[in-house]
């Protein structure tokens, strides 16, 4: 009897394991027919094999096979779903993810995707272990998708983004792969009447995880914007559908974001709080923990700060999710919570990233004048700010951006009190060296001026008296005498000439209550005196240059050069000309100059005609 069962054994041992050749043939020579014929025609059943035939049919499951054999690539995922059908899942599922070391084009994996859903499915409902690890598998292939390229395009031009080819595989992957998720998240959804939603289920905290990595990458990366108002006719782009598909997911799983952003928020703080204790030891015990506190960092899991920034900046400036956002705090605790999250976002030199924080900025806007003290400045977030806003006002190769921070720099110091503006005011003027900026600024600074004047004697000395003095004294350079390149510095100067003419109409010699009386003299000689000389010798120059241009001579690099800079590159040399454009626009600037700067000393000296006169 014994023998008998052997031998019937060896038997069946023999034909799958002819089946299992007669397989791996048909699958070498894309026989679809035979495929069929062993697989479901004779209803394959000997789940020893099982595994194996899992692992071939899932490597050929390629782009190359469905684009040249759409027949072979059908039937294989029909055989698939055979063997998903009737295996063991906990063994498919080991074998199609050992194909993950080979996910070598975006069509095997979306096919994977579809085999480890219907597998996890048949597991029963404690399926997290399982699900973890499909999981880790499977972001490991997104993770791998190219970040896009920085094409630096601006509002309608953005459109274009769709097209490049890393933007394409990212939408396409994380589309599938959010579908991939959906049965996953209804079973613990908080929305699924038939289950008691708890925060810590072990699935619920899983999938958050895994959500929030996408957040990361590539969905950082990918411009997600739209506008209802003036977008309501046009399609969303598909990076705006696995944006708003993505949070549709984790609404179902968190019912506060804020709250779970605080929480990863106070883990960090938290961590870095035991590493410096831990700094205190002495330096055997650092050295023998070091592997130890590694490990440990790993194993606590954090949510990426990119994940909490992305999140932050799809509720606050795309409306995504904004019910999962409570409505209690004030504005400033909501900008003031977000300092780090908009530092991040325009600290990265990619203009898609750099523009998210462009628009989560503009929760500047709904807060009230005077709101922050000027001691809130000790807060190095708000001057890493200021000085990011500069940065990218002036550098940024993207207009769009660069524009959109013009308002936003203005309403950064209307934030503060009249302390905290002019705290902000001298941190600029004695650190920026950038001629606009400066010029800008000090345009800020005159309008404060003319507010406070306008308290018809109830003066606030911050901006007047010594405080005024000294910033003249900062702005009110020419830094190389006659010889400064004044085109470079025209926006600074040509800001100072106008506070100057300003001060003059406004405040009279007699009064002097802005103080600037004081200073006028030494302005005189040590302002007036060479910017009139640089501006003799520089139009001098110039005109010189433009009959040259003219006459079609080459110009002395020494003295005007002509490029063209993006990007860092420079482009070639311009034609004639635009050689003529450029400086005849720089002579119309030099004219404007001299022409300020003598009706500021005509005004100057009818101010003081008018108190010898009232003396007298």
């Amino acid at each position: 009897m014994d023998h008998l069962m052997d031998v019937e054994i060896m038997e069946k041992a023999a034909d799958a394991e002819s089946a299992l050749k007669q397989i791996k043939e048909c699958i070498k020579f894309k026989d679809s027919k035979g495929l069929k014929t062993v697989i479901l025609e004779h209803k394959l059943r000997d789940q020893s094999v099982f595994w194996e035939i899992a692992s071939e049919l899932t490597a050929s499951l390629t782009e190359e096979n469905l684009e040249q054999s759409e027949y072979f690539f059908e039937t294989c995922q029909r055989c698939m779903n055979y063997i998903i059908e009737n295996g063991n899942p906990k063994e498919l599922l080991l074998a199609v993810l050992e194909q993950a070391d080979s996910f070598k084009d975006d069509q095997k994996f979306k096919c994977i995707l579809e085999s480890v859903q219907k597998i996890l499915l048949k597991l029963p409902s404690k399926r997290h272990h399982s699900l973890d690890i499909t999981l880790e598998t499977l972001s490991a292939h997104i993770e791998a998708i190219p970040e896009p390229k920085d094409h630096n395009l601006d509002k309608e031009e953005r459109k274009l983004l769709e097209m490049d080819s890393s933007v394409l595989r990212a939408t396409d992957v994380v589309l599938c792969y959010l579908e991939f998720l959906g049965p996953f998240v209804e079973e613990v959804s908080m929305k699924n009447p038939e289950v008691t939603f708890s925060r810590t289920n072990p699935q619920v905290q899983l999938l958050i995880k895994y959500l929030m990595k996408l957040l990361a990458h590539p969905l950082y990366h990918l411009d997600m914007t739209f506008r209802p108002k003036e977008q309501e006719e046009k399609e969303k782009s598909y990076s705006r559908v696995c944006a708003e598909r993505l949070i549709d997911h984790l609404a179902q799983l968190c019912p506060n974001f804020f709250a779970m952003i605080e929480e990863e928020t106070a883990k960090r703080s938290l961590k870095v709080d035991e590493l410096s204790d831990d700094g205190k030891d002495d330096e055997e015990e650092m050295e023998e923990d070091a592997t130890d506190k590694v490990k440990n960092w790993k194993e606590d899991n954090l949510i990426p700060e990119r994940s909490l920034a992305c999140l932050s900046y799809l509720v606050r400036a795309e409306g995504l999710g904004a019910d999962n956002m409570p409505c209690v705090y004030s504005h400033k605790f909501t900008l003031r919570f977000h300092l780090p999250v908009i530092k991040a976002f325009l600290e990265d030199k990619h203009s898609v990233v750099k523009l998210k924080g462009v628009l989560i900025e503009k929760l500047m806007f709904v807060i009230p004048p005077f709101s922050f003290k000027h001691h809130e400045l000790d807060n190095d977030h708000y001057k890493e700010i200021l000085n990011l806003l500069i940065s990218t006002m002036t550098f940024c190769e993207s207009k769009e951006i660069r524009k959109s921070c013009v308002p936003l720099y203005s309403a950064f110091f209307g934030m503060f009190t009249l302390q905290g503006r002019h705290r902000l005011y001298e941190i600029v003027f004695n650190t920026c060296k950038h001629s606009g900026v400066v010029g800008h600024t000090l345009s800020l600074y005159k309008e404060q001026v003319d507010v406070v004047l306008k308290k018809h004697g109830d003066y606030e000395n911050l901006f007047l008296g010594k405080n005024l003095i000294r910033v003249f004294k900062l702005v009110s350079t020419i830094p190389d005498g006659a010889t400064t390149a004044l085109l470079q510095n025209s926006d600074r100067i040509l800001s100072v000439l106008n506070f100057i003419r300003y001060l003059i109409l406004r405040d009279n010699p007699a009064s002097n209550l802005t103080g600037f009386w004081d200073l006028y003299p030494t302005l005189d000689k040590e302002f007036f005196d060479p910017l009139r000389q640089a501006i003799v010798l520089s139009k001098s120059q110039y005109n010189l240059d433009l009959g040259d241009v003219r006459k079609g001579l080459p110009l002395p690099t020494e003295n005007t050069e002509f490029n063209v800079n993006v990007g860092g590159e420079t482009l070639g040399a311009v034609s004639r000309e635009q050689q003529i454009q450029v400086i005849e626009s720089a002579l119309n600037t030099f004219d404007m100059m001299d022409s300020i700067l003598s009706r500021i000393i005509e005004l100057a000296d009818g101010q003081k005609r008018l108190v010898k006169e009232n003396q007298g």
